[in-house]
């Protein structure tokens, strides 16, 4: 028997299929082949890589939306990493977890003016050990497989994984092993090798010996599984004679990688000459063998229109390959004369994998354990692969899809492999063309033009319609993914889906809006644990399959993590809900409004309202106690937690979506007297200086470097400082932004957003720039700068770094406060188009600009309703429906015209004549 949630899934997947394979409607609803606007700047954004040696920087992605895989070479064939969205180890062991935080105890520890520690424990209670989000892996999504295709199985080898030089090497010079590097001063490089599997209660030391050059320098880092560092031995200043170094490994742990650097710290030929690296201990030595060079590879090719993954493999001994996550049915279909096995992903806190095989179908099938209370059932999924001659079939299949998932994917491997394999890729070929038909983009900055069209075929591998929604990483690189790979709502997992909507793909976001929605009783509850206030409160992490009701949980504290410090930006509860917003705006829908956005936005304003009513000040409140994501942590009697610029502005977008909502859905005047009321209390955002003030992140704080830039926030993506706000808020803002430090993590698409709102000069340099600096060769996008090295970008693809498109996207269109404007961010000289770019309203726009003025403008109206642009010319014309019948428009003071609109109607604007 199918349960509700299978039943759920199945159809809003037959939806998702549906949707993909419908031809596109024109404006008359006529059907019409797809046309995909700009076919050259999509073919422009093809990935091609001349070495797929690496699963981080030149592993090609494919995915459905559902499954994913990365694809790159390793042990002289090729390697697929398959992935599923709703696999999840959603273990939460919560028997060690201190007591929720209460707002009530934060306030007395305030007022006391004792410093407040994380955890924040009621009087008289002690705590220690690790809780539940510190001590395991899981909460995570997990892998399901490792497909081989040709080559040998992989020992450990060495391979580079930092070249910053202009020369870096790894060669036998006799005995000895030499890397080196030269230019520019203080470039270094780093060779690993992998995979290990050496216990440190076995192996407890590692021995090196080594000389060099004087201006050489190492590092040694010991990496265990999810890129645990278990050693980092700083950098050392080599010896110029041979030397022995011996580094002591905590026990306990598993070695998976070891990591070798090498510095020049002058620019010139510097030189690390390794004789000898050993682990030794209980179990005797284990001789690292430093002649193992990585095994050939060769280039790589993808094809986003076709959404297919080529293998160039030449003369290299790489088989040649091409891969496809097939658009109707979660399957790959791969191409390649090598033979194919398929591994299991084995872990220490999973059980064993069982295997078989039906018929030549192989297959593996990976129990996940429930809960020990169970609050979390478990689940099951099993990976299953056919061949055919050339032709290989791998198919996934979960619990959640099916009671025998085994049987299951064995029989959808079986039949992807015999059916007629033209058919498979016509279908799958035919769905794509449809998904680029939607929309498109043609802008003179190369790399802008592809970071569009790549971020959104990123997104669309995925997500889409009816699958899980996807984490902090796309496909996995590992068994433990950074931060559980888990939804972190302080922005991360709101930006993944920023570039969606623009792009006239708000249909991605549904995952969001259903993950967020599923999550409301628990939200309603939390409310009232932690602050017991009425409404929601949506944390800043999130998990995949959470009870709905913590009040039925048997586990401690209802089945619930919060983070003590980070969990409480009051600002985070709006923001988690704005992306459901969004979808509305850009597709209005009363039932989407309903059903979906308005419980949640609703619950969040009466929290907002609840919380405002409790602060302090007859008139302006003091808004708080909070913490600046993410700064200044509880500060001893709250003296930089209240005030905070990004809590102002997310509660103040919040109110007025709810106000908005509720009148639109003629429901709720109470609620909406009540949040005007508090909005009217809502403080000032806080200064810094006096001649020419700054904003800063909260109240009695100096600037600060920001990892997130809390100060521009009310620009974006609060949305409440616009084009439209008085002179002197926006030369605030401008200034802000202008004078905003940040450690270039987390604010590389809300600042260009923010700039592109204001107007701000050298908008579009700025962006090149920050994505060209985090550009890896496969077309993703790391979180920081690639140089100098960040660890955190060793940590997988960020899913964050897919909403890149919507930065590209404001430089051509935006529609902020309902109001369109054309190219406000791009040079007056700049050539650019677009074609169906959506805004605000569910309006379709499409415009060229070249020889300094918009030459094209055409816009869709989907649902009726009044539009609002800025005009482009000093006079304007508009004809309804081709009739051309140009009658002409009377802009308001702000160059703004307004009309009503028909569904599906179609305005085409031009220059009018001006006045005499």
């Amino acid at each position: 028997m199918i349960s509700s949630r299978m039943a759920d899934r199945a159809w809003i997947a037959l939806l998702a299929v549906q949707v993909l394979m419908t031809p596109a409607m024109t404006a008359a609803g006529q059907s019409t082949p797809p046309s995909i606007p700009y076919p050259g700047a999509l073919a422009g954004a093809d990935v091609r890589v001349p070495r797929l040696h690496s699963i981080l920087d030149h592993a090609l992605l494919i995915g459905n939306g559902d499954i994913n895989a990365l694809v790159w070479t390793e042990g002289g064939g090729v390697a697929m990493a398959l992935t599923k969205n709703d696999v999840w180890d959603a273990r939460l062991i919560t028997k060690n977890d201190p007591p929720l935080p209460t707002l009530a105890r934060i306030k007395e520890l305030g007022k006391a003016g004792v410093p407040i520690k994380d955890p924040i424990l009621p009087d008289g209670v002690t705590w220690s050990g690790k809780d539940s989000y510190h001590a395991t892996a899981h909460p995570c999504p997990r892998a399901c497989a490792r497909l081989r295709l040709g080559g040998n199985q992989p020992g450990p080898t060495w391979r580079p994984i930092r070249a910053e030089g202009k020369h870096n090497a790894w060669q036998r010079r006799g005995p000895l092993t030499v890397m080196s590097i030269e230019g520019p001063k203080d470039a270094s490089n780093g060779y690993a090798l992998e995979p290990l599997a050496l216990s440190t209660n076995d192996h407890g030391k590692l021995r090196i010996r080594l000389s060099g050059t004087e201006n050489a320098r190492y590092f040694v880092d010991v990496m265990a599984p999810g890129n645990e560092n278990i050693l980092g031995s700083k950098w050392i200043d080599t010896p110029t004679h041979s030397a022995e170094r011996v580094f002591d490994l905590p026990p306990g742990k598993t070695v998976q990688r070891l990591i070798l650097y090498t510095w020049t710290e002058d620019g010139k030929l510097a030189e690390n000459r390794f004789e000898s690296v050993c682990f030794e201990g209980a179990k005797g030595k284990y001789e690292v063998d430093l002649n193992v060079v990585a095994p050939p590879t060769c280039a790589g090719r993808l094809d986003l229109r076709r959404a297919v993954a080529y293998v160039d493999g030449g003369d290299t001994g790489v088989p040649q390959m091409e891969a496809r996550a097939l658009a109707d049915r979660n399957a790959f279909l791969i191409r390649t004369p090598a033979a194919a096995s398929l591994t299991a992903l084995e872990s220490k806190d999973l059980p064993s994998p069982t295997r078989g095989d039906r018929d030549g179908v192989t297959w593996i099938e990976q129990a996940i354990p429930s809960d020990p209370d169970p609050d979390w059932p478990g689940m099951r999924f099993a990976v299953a692969m056919a061949a055919r001659g050339e032709l290989k079939a791998v198919a996934i299949v979960t619990s959640f899809e099916s009671n025998d998932p085994t049987a299951d994917a064995v029989k959808l491997a079986r039949e992807t492999v015999a059916a007629h394999t033209s058919q498979l890729v016509q279908r799958h070929e035919q769905a794509w063309e449809r998904f680029w038909s939607v929309s498109g983009i043609e802008i003179a900055d190369q790399l802008l033009q592809q970071t569009w069209y790549r971020s959104l075929y990123f997104l669309r591998c995925v997500s889409k319609p009816g699958a899980q929604c996807p984490g902090l990483f796309a496909s996995l690189i590992n068994d433990a993914p950074a931060w559980h790979g888990d939804y972190h709502t302080n922005y991360n997992i709101q930006q993944t889906f920023w570039g969606c909507y623009a792009a006239n793909h708000p249909e991605l976001a549904e995952p969001y809006d259903r993950l967020i929605a599923e999550y409301l009783p628990r939200a309603t509850w939390l409310a009232r644990q932690v602050f017991s206030m009425e409404g929601a409160y949506y944390p800043h992490v999130i998990f995949a399959y959470e009870p709905p009701d913590p009040s039925a949980c048997k586990s401690k504290n209802g089945h619930q993590y919060i983070h003590h410090v980070w969990g409480m930006t009051i600002g985070v509860n709006g923001f988690t809900v704005q992306p459901l917003w969004w979808h509305y705006k850009y597709a209005p829908s009363r039932k989407l409004l309903e059903d979906t956005v308005y419980p949640a936005l609703r619950e969040t304003a009466r929290f907002y309202a609840a919380f405002i009513e409790q602060c302090d000040g007859p008139d302006k409140v003091r808004l708080g106690p909070s913490v600046s994501p993410e700064h200044w942590a509880w500060t001893p009697h709250l003296t930089r937690n209240y005030d905070c610029a990004f809590d102002i502005a997310m509660v103040r977008y919040t109110f007025a979506a709810a106000i908005e909502a509720a009148e639109t859905l003629g429901k709720d005047s109470d609620l909406v007297a009540r949040c005007r009321k508090a909005m009217d209390r809502l403080p000032p955002y806080p200064l810094h200086g006096s001649d020419e003030p700054i904003v800063v992140d909260v109240q009695g704080a100096p600037p600060t470097n920001y990892n997130i830039s809390v100060p521009a926030t009310p620009v974006f993506p609060c949305d409440v400082v616009t084009f439209r706000s008085s002179a002197d808020e926006k030369a605030l803002f401008t200034r802000t932004i202008d004078k905003l430090q940040w450690n270039g993590n987390n604010a590389t698409v809300m600042l260009a957003v923010s700039r592109a709102r204001l107007g701000m000069p050298d908008t579009q340099a700025w962006l090149t720039r920050e994505v060209k600096a985090r550009t890896r060769p496969n077309g993703t996008m790391s979180l920081n700068v690639l140089e100098p090295y960040h660890n955190f970008n060793d940590f997988g693809h960020y899913t964050e770094q897919f909403g890149a498109g919507m930065a590209v996207s404001e430089l051509m269109l935006q529609s902020v406060a309902d109001v369109i404007r054309l190219f406000p961010a791009l040079p007056t000289t700049a050539q650019a188009a677009f074609k169906n770019l959506r805004a605000q309203g569910g309006f379709l726009v499409s415009a060229s600009h070249e020889n300094e003025s918009v030459s094209r403008l055409e816009i869709t109206s989907t649902v009726g309703g009044p539009l609002r642009l800025v005009s482009p010319w000093p006079a304007i014309e508009v004809d309804r429906d081709g009739q051309t019948a140009w009658k002409p428009l009377a802009p308001d003071a702000d160059r703004i015209v307004s009309l009503q609109t028909k569904p599906k109607e179609t305005l085409t604007f031009r220059p009018g004549k001006k006045s005499p």
